[in-house]
């Protein structure tokens, strides 16, 4: 029989153990971040997330030279890596992904310079600490202690389908539109190690469609069409930060109209709406689906973005620049964020512009003025410099056409406003739980649409007969996230309506509305007009009522295609600019190529 005794000192050894202690440890933490909107607790995790945690404790334990804080010198690199997968959780609302380490410059470079020092002294100073203490002459230990860590890698990165398989049978269901219900099942590391075999195995099978005529076909005939058109008509797209229109919070009231009068004189609230992709962060995502007119699916990376190489890929501005226009991209922000820069010469812009101060080496029209309190580029001086520069541009060379891209970064989070600058104008008036930064970001509005008032005013003065279309990256996540919206009631909370950011189009002098569309439909938009297929009002309905008919496998074809170019090195790949042809062109039909219904020239027969 068990003595009472033994029992208790085996209770006792039991809780002293410092296995024990670092798994309570990491129960405790994770359910009480849960509660504070962290990801969820580990409680559910023990079939794969667990027990890995403790094999990698027990082998830290194993290769390290004993001393009384080693439990605590082994336990603080795994600790610290569940704190940043916290943390990002609560920046971005998503699980990361193991490609998403090259986004770590970009997490930094939009932080405080305190939590960067606080950041990189913590992980730096645990792994310091970890390494000085591992017994490097014990090759034995290592190399049979690593075997498992390797073997998993090994099954993750070269067998992906099989390890998928293996996962899925053996774990917890994956729920695949939610990455918090999913990490409830299986853990942090587990869904980690499941996305990026998922990562692979699609990356694998994206080699078919490196040459596939799904996408590449038509696009010397489309760009034929453009370069026929006589008196070639200039785009302007204007990608507007977190550009929240507070009338659209229903439960709100103002001491007075959030948007400046002469917003209100030029777009006689016409605005419409677009579904983005985001919510709160990842600007790139809705970029990618502006530009490319694909669904971003993050089938690859959770940014497409990170994975362009500068390599040619089949989006809009090379579809334009190969019909005869000159194709800018002007980035209120730094040139390395998110890839951009190779990103955007894949894409197909001939020239990208950032900031002087970001970079001096570059040649860039753009400065960002006086930003002290703000942290960001005003749109009033982004949207000025620009106009500067294309009037300079039309003047120059008015036989070839302009697709002008730009993209702000004012009123990103935390809103913040220099009031010595632009004095608080609106106030929120409501009894329910306020939030300061939608208060600053509704006063950013207000200088915001007075800004982009006398733009579209001097621009189409300059450019009368001319596209030009603004739209909201996302919603900006303010200080209480979906919370805020949905205690000020935005758009009677919709389905969807954390997605539906503001888009207005000029076309031709005149503001047009437009039905509800996706971020994905403006180049289709964009297309119809330079080629005069259709107005804009009549094109978003057309793809509105075409939405129905087009299944995702659709789309997914064309994001594969797209995206399995973006990612090879540009040397391996031949250019997409099609060479000017000469065609009898009498007739016109659409051919939908990927998100893009494509115009295609037939000749007679």
């Amino acid at each position: 029989m068990f003595h009472p005794l033994r029992i208790l000192r085996f209770a006792q050894a039991l809780l002293l153990n410092r296995y024990t202690f670092f798994v309570l440890f990491l129960l405790g933490y994770t359910a009480v971040l849960e509660d504070y909107g962290g990801l969820p607790s580990l409680n559910g995790t023990w079939r794969l997330e667990i027990p890995l945690l403790l094999y990698l404790y027990f082998l830290g334990n194993l290769i390290t030279r004993k001393s009384p804080l080693q439990p605590v010198i082994v336990a603080a690199p795994i600790v610290l890596l569940y704190v940043v997968f916290d943390i990002y959780h609560l920046q971005l609302g998503r699980l990361p992904r193991l490609i998403e380490l090259a986004e770590v410059p970009e997490l930094l470079a939009v932080m405080p310079f305190w939590l960067q020092a606080i950041l990189i002294g913590l992980c730096g100073g645990a792994l310091l600490s970890c390494l000085s203490t591992v017994r490097w002459r014990a090759f034995v230990p290592i190399t049979l202690g690593l075997l498992p860590v390797i073997s998993l890698a090994v099954a993750v990165e070269f067998y992906p389908d099989a390890f998928m398989t293996a996962f899925v049978k053996t774990q917890k269901e994956i729920i695949f539109y939610s990455d918090v219900k999913s990490v409830a099942n299986n853990g942090r590391f587990s869904m980690t190690l499941y996305n990026e075999a998922r990562r692979k195995s699609v990356l694998i099978k994206t080699a078919r469609y490196l040459e596939n005529p799904f996408y590449l076909v038509d696009m010397d005939k489309a760009a034929e069409m453009i370069r026929d058109q006589r008196g070639r008509r200039n785009v302007h797209l204007i990608v507007l930060e977190s550009f929240l229109d507070p009338d659209l919070l229903l439960a709100a009231k103002f001491s007075r109209r959030p948007a400046h009068p002469e917003f209100d004189r030029i777009f006689k609230r016409k605005g419409g709406f677009s579904v983005s992709p985001v919510f709160g962060g990842s600007t790139a995502q809705a970029e990618f689906e502006l530009l490319c007119g694909v669904p971003a699916m993050r089938e690859l990376s959770g940014v497409e973005f990170n994975l362009f190489t500068g390599a040619s890929t089949p989006c809009l501005p090379n579809l334009l620049e190969a019909g005869g226009y000159h194709t800018l991209a002007t980035n209120g922000h730094r040139p390395d964020f998110f890839n951009s820069t190779n990103a955007y010469e894949g894409i197909g812009f001939a020239a990208s512009y950032y900031p002087v101060e970001f970079a001096p080496g570059r040649e860039t029209y753009l400065s960002m003025g006086d930003v002290s309190g703000e942290d960001y580029m005003f749109d009033g001086d982004l949207l000025s410099q620009n106009l500067e520069h294309v009037a300079a541009r039309l003047k120059e060379h008015p036989e070839t056409p302009v697709f002008n891209y730009v993209i702000s970064m004012y009123g990103h989070t935390p809103n913040l406003i220099n009031t010595e600058k632009r004095p608080e104008v609106v106030k929120v008036l409501a009894d329910i739980p306020g939030d300061n930064q939608l208060e600053r970001s509704i006063n950013q509005y207000y200088y915001r649409t007075e800004a982009i008032a006398a733009y579209v005013k001097e621009l189409l003065r300059i450019d009368p007969k001319s596209l030009v279309i603004l739209v909201s990256d996302h919603l900006p996540p303010l200080g209480g996230g979906p919370d805020t919206y949905r205690n000020f009631n935005y758009l009677g909370r919709q389905e969807g309506f954390l997605k539906l950011n503001r888009i207005y189009f000029v076309e031709n002098g005149r503001s047009v509305e437009t039905t509800t569309i996706h971020h994905y439909d403006v180049p289709a938009i964009i297309l119809d007009y330079v080629t005069r297929r259709h107005k804009v009002r009549k094109s978003a309905r057309i793809i509105a009522a075409r939405k129905s008919a087009i299944d995702i496998a659709t789309y997914r074809k064309a994001y594969m295609t797209i995206m399995a170019r973006a990612m090879m090195v540009k040397e391996m790949l031949p250019s997409l600019r099609p060479a000017p042809a000469v065609a009898d062109a009498t007739a016109v039909k659409a051919a939908p190529v990927g998100g893009i219904s494509v115009p295609i020239a037939e000749g007679r027969k």
